[in-house]
């Protein structure tokens, strides 16, 4: 466990360093902390681009699980991705994974929406190895403003990976609360299902999440 503490440490500082070389638009990293009665979690996810005017960015996204039962399930995921931007919102991404298999050659595209209360994410990608995964990764937060200084803040991360045969893994991950002064927190409640036949394994808890500069 301590190993992957300071894996998603040192994924956090390269993501800071990585994501915000001199020339790029600033950009606070957003960090989320859920604890749950099964498990925590620690989420990051970045999209930057080089310059405010430049069609080419960065996607960052890593994901570390500490299980609580004591059976060993830590996890960590990662995926650092360069992307174009061809169209206005849509990006052509191509970079490596990281899980519990290790490596691999990641491919992809993106479709990103962000307004000022609305957040839109879909990205599907294909791991290139001998036999070959697919996964389609996505983001939908909402924060409309209910008074000064405070918004609802409704979110929701999904994933699905499969391979040409079956099922891999897959959650929906629901998060509502309320967003003051650029902070979120609230409850939270994570829906995971693994392998070809899975049953749904369910961990709610509170979750606080913070953009840092």
């Amino acid at each position: 466990m301590r190993t992957k503490l300071n894996m998603m440490r040192n994924c956090t500082l390269l993501a800071g360093l990585v994501l915000s070389p001199s020339s790029a638009r600033s950009q606070a990293i957003p960090v989320e902390l859920m604890t749950g009665l099964r498990y925590g979690t620690i989420n990051l996810v970045v999209s930057k681009g080089l310059t405010g005017t430049s069609r080419w960015g960065f996607f960052h996204q890593s994901t570390l699980t500490a299980d609580f039962s004591g059976d060993e399930q830590d996890d960590l995921a990662m995926q650092q991705l360069l992307f174009f931007e061809p169209l206005n919102g849509f990006h052509l991404t191509g970079g490596a994974f990281y899980g519990r298999a290790g490596f691999n050659p990641t491919a992809g595209m993106q479709y990103i929406n962000a307004g000022r209360a609305l957040f839109i994410l879909v990205s599907p990608r294909v791991n290139i190895e001998s036999d070959p995964s697919f996964s389609i990764f996505s983001i939908l937060r909402y924060k409309p403003d209910i008074a000064r200084n405070t918004k609802l803040y409704l979110g929701m991360q999904l994933l699905n990976t499969f391979d040409t045969s079956d099922h891999i893994k897959s959650y929906q991950w629901l998060r509502v609360g309320l967003d003051l002064k650029g902070t979120q927190f609230g409850a939270a409640v994570n829906f995971d299902e693994f392998g070809p036949h899975p049953d749904l394994e369910v961990s709610a808890g509170l979750f606080v999440r913070r953009e840092i500069p």
